[in-house]
């Protein structure tokens, strides 16, 4: 019984007036006197009522199941947040094991189209080189087989010849020639 002293003073006042009262009672019945036997029932009555009032305020204000379920709630909450943090923990450290495998990964395909590139580039090379040979390979023949042999003798340059007199031409000193020069006009 988780009673404060309050309570069990009254409790033992209760069974005080009980112990008293019982006693005066069956004497009063006993003996039949009236005033002791209504005195021991008062006594006993009064023992009951105080009693009643005890176990009522244990009753509405004793709150040790409440209290239990109080700390029971308060400690699922507490492993629930326990829990909570831990998963936040796993969750950022997985995170940050994605993110340096992802940047690990990087860095590898990254180095490895780094070297395709350069072995592309190295065939490239390779390939142009043998191409280059084939097509000088191929000059030099067609040079010695006679294909790119000049036809003649070089030409410097291609003039164009005028004739030296021309039939519809006059001679520059003809009277034809004079007149279309001075539209009409006379000669001063």
């Amino acid at each position: 019984m988780d009673l404060t002293s309050g309570s069990r003073a009254t409790n033992v006042a209760a069974a005080v007036a009980m112990l008293g009262g019982l006693p005066a009672l069956l004497y009063g019945i006993l003996h039949d006197d009236t005033a002791r036997s209504i005195g021991g029932a008062c006594l006993i009555m009064t023992a009951l009522i105080l009693s009643a009032l005890v176990a009522i305020r244990r009753w509405i204000v004793d709150t040790s199941e409440e209290r239990r379920a109080l700390a029971d709630q308060q400690r699922q909450a507490s492993e629930a947040h326990h829990r909570y943090i831990a998963s936040q923990a796993a969750l950022e450290n997985e995170q940050a094991r994605l993110n340096r495998d992802m940047a690990g990964e990087r860095q590898r395909i990254a180095a490895q189209l780094i070297a395709e590139r350069e072995a592309m580039r190295d065939e490239f090379e390779e390939n142009k080189a043998t191409l280059i040979a084939e097509t000088m390979e191929t000059t030099f023949l067609m040079i010695k087989g006679g294909k790119f042999a000049p036809e003649e003798t070089p030409q410097h340059g291609n003039l164009i010849q005028f004739p030296k007199d021309l039939p519809a031409q006059g001679h520059p000193a003809s009277p034809e020639r004079e007149r279309s020069r001075g539209h009409e006009v006379g000669r001063p």
